[in-house]
């Protein structure tokens, strides 16, 4: 279990875009990152953390998003 841990931490130091999943505004993938194993969810914030990210059955909320990261937004 701690590899998979550090592994989940090491995603918030590459660099990532995120992109929109179809059908779905608040939930992004990566083109890195197979979607069914790895995924990042947009919270009901403040009342939640900004983000969760979901990698391999691990989650870790963050509060600021990652400087390496790019997300983008689904325009309307």
């Amino acid at each position: 279990m701690l590899s998979i841990v550090k592994k989940i931490n090491r995603l918030l130091s590459e660099l990532l875009v995120w992109m929109p999943i179809d059908g779905d505004d608040r939930k992004f993938r990566t083109s890195k990152y197979d979607p069914k194993e790895c995924w990042l969810q947009m919270n009901d914030f403040p009342d939640e953390p900004l983000w969760t990210l979901n990698f391999k059955g691990e989650v870790k909320d963050i509060v600021d998003t990652p400087t390496l990261w790019k997300i983008n937004y689904r325009s309307k």
